[in-house]
């Protein structure tokens, strides 16, 4: 191509600029259309506890490149700052007495409440889930106002939480991969990597079995709501290569 041009300068100098600037017009035309067709996608990720849903998607942002990683957990931890509309409502509901002499929510004591009463937990999930969703829809809308995406990245943002269907935030995504791995590694990782003892890794896998998309991930396969399913049993560098081929597979996206 170089050197048809530089033959084309020396013989047609006028046709030559014509050419080029047709050329460049084109490039331009092309990088503009990808820019204005660009589309934000939302793909979420959920796993039990173990499963290495964290490295995931660290793996998907720092190794293969999607734009960047929403962790529902850290925005739930807003909920509970003083002044938050979910603050004053969280407190209205449990009363005064989950409030340290700072005026903060005293995690501790809320968890005491809501860890032995299934009905306190679905009161403070009613309170915190919409909080977190609508913080989720405000990260996208400023990731879709920002068209200086990156050469080395997609448009994908990758959203982890464990409780993501549960939560019914299916309508954000544009797929949704549960990460599974072997019980037994998963125990033996909760040993080695938090220093838990067997039984209370035991106690915290058990915990999440009633979460839907970690104890019935065929299920949620067959009802279309998980579109694909990574298994995480060996080292990382298996990891990421199911995970680029994942990107990659049309069937692991929603239609």
């Amino acid at each position: 191509m170089i050197f048809w041009l530089m033959t084309l300068s020396l013989l047609n100098p006028e046709l030559f600029k014509t050419t080029l600037i047709s050329s460049r017009y084109t490039k331009l035309s092309r990088s503009l259309s990808i820019m204005n067709d660009c589309k934000v996608k939302v793909l979420g990720i959920c796993g039990g506890i173990g499963s290495g849903k964290s490295q995931a998607c660290t793996t998907l942002v720092e190794n293969l490149g999607c734009w960047a990683h929403i962790e529902a957990d850290k925005l739930a931890h807003q909920v509970y700052n003083p002044g938050n509309q979910a603050f004053t409502a969280i407190v209205k509901e449990f009363g005064s007495k989950i409030l340290t002499k700072d005026n903060e929510v005293d995690r501790k004591q809320l968890g005491e409440i809501v860890f032995s009463s299934p009905e306190s937990m679905k009161k403070l999930e009613n309170i915190v889930w919409p909080y977190v969703k609508s913080e989720i829809e405000n990260i996208k809308k400023s990731y879709e106002k920002d068209l200086e995406l990156p050469n080395d990245k997609s448009p994908i943002l990758v959203l982890e939480a464990a409780v993501l269907i549960d939560a019914g935030w299916q309508d954000l995504l544009d797929g949704l991969w549960a990460i599974k791995v072997p019980h037994e590694v998963a125990i033996e990782r909760l040993q080695s990597k938090r220093g838990l003892s067997r039984d209370e890794a035991e106690k915290r896998i058990m915990a999440q079995k009633s979460r839907r998309g970690v104890g019935n991930v065929e299920e949620e396969v067959e009802n279309g709501i998980v579109s694909g399913v990574i298994s995480n049993d060996g080292p990382l560098s298996n990891l990421e290569e199911k995970l680029s081929d994942a990107l990659k597979n049309k069937s692991f996206w929603y239609s």
